[in-house]
C-alpha cells in the first residue's frame, strides 16, 4: 500500500509539473503569437513605406524630367538668340569695315585735293 501512496504522490507531482509546463508553453505560445502579429504589422508598415517611397521616386523622376526639358528648351532659345546676335555683330562689323574703307578713301581724296591747290 505504501508503494501505491508513493506512486500516487509521484503522479500528483508529475501532474502538477505537467500543468505548470502547459502554462509556460501557453505563455510562450501567446508571446510567440504576439511577436508574429508585431512582425506582420511591421511588414505591412514597411510595404506601405516602400509604396510611398516608390511614388515619391516616380514624382521626383517626372519633375526632374520636366525640369530637364524646360532647361533644354531655354538653352535652345538662348542659343538661337546668341546665333542672331552673332549674325548681327558680323553684319555690323562688315558695315564698320565698309565705312572705314570709304572714310579712308575720302581722307585720301581730301588730302589729294588739299595738296593739289
Amino acid at each position: 500500500m505504501e508503494e501505491k501512496t508513493i506512486l500516487a504522490q509521484i503522479l500528483q507531482v508529475l501532474d502538477l509539473y505537467a500543468a505548470d509546463m502547459r502554462k509556460q508553453f501557453e505563455a510562450l505560445h501567446e508571446k510567440f503569437d504576439s511577436l508574429q502579429r508585431q512582425v506582420q504589422a511591421l511588414n505591412e508598415k514597411t510595404d506601405e513605406m516602400d509604396k510611398r517611397i516608390e511614388e515619391m521616386d516616380g514624382r521626383f523622376e517626372r519633375q526632374i524630367a520636366q525640369l530637364e526639358r524646360t532647361v533644354n528648351e531655354r538653352f535652345e532659345r538662348l542659343e538661337a538668340k546668341l546665333g542672331h546676335i552673332r549674325v548681327e555683330l558680323v553684319e555690323t562689323q562688315e558695315t564698320v569695315d565698309f565705312h572705314s574703307v570709304k572714310i579712308a578713301q575720302h581722307d585720301r581724296k581730301i588730302r589729294h585735293l588739299l595738296h593739289a591747290r
